[in-house]
């Protein structure tokens, strides 16, 4: 069977843009987030970004949001990613991090961490 012949100038050059979706539907994609995150430890600041259709997780500044971060980057399929860093008295931390897409929606999971005087 012959396919249809296509008019290249009855076919729009571009697709508009999907619309973003609202603040409550991305607050009801969060509750689904931590659906799927059930038995993983909760983050304990969330931010929904509606213009960029994002989610921010802020985990514990302590040595255990590092295990928690390896957890969520397993569950969801993403890399943890860590980077030193200083907070605004000049102290060294780690900064920890996780970013994978859920449903459309960029979620980046982190933590920032003080290092110790062992060095971890």
């Amino acid at each position: 069977m012959r396919s249809p012949d296509i008019d290249p100038v009855s076919v729009p050059a571009w697709v508009p843009d999907i619309p973003p979706i609202s603040t409550r539907d991305l607050a009801v994609g969060l509750v689904g987030l931590f659906g799927k995150a059930d038995g993983l430890v909760l983050p304990r600041y969330v931010s929904i970004f509606q213009p960029s259709q994002a989610f921010m997780l802020q985990f514990a500044s302590s040595e255990a949001s590092l295990s928690a971060l390896a957890a969520w980057a397993q569950r969801f399929g993403a890399v943890l990613v860590s980077e030193d860093d200083t907070d605004e008295q000049g102290r060294p931390r780690r900064y920890v991090r996780v970013a994978f897409e859920f449903f459309g929606v960029e979620v980046t999971a982190y933590a920032l961490i003080p290092v110790t005087k062992t060095g971890t």
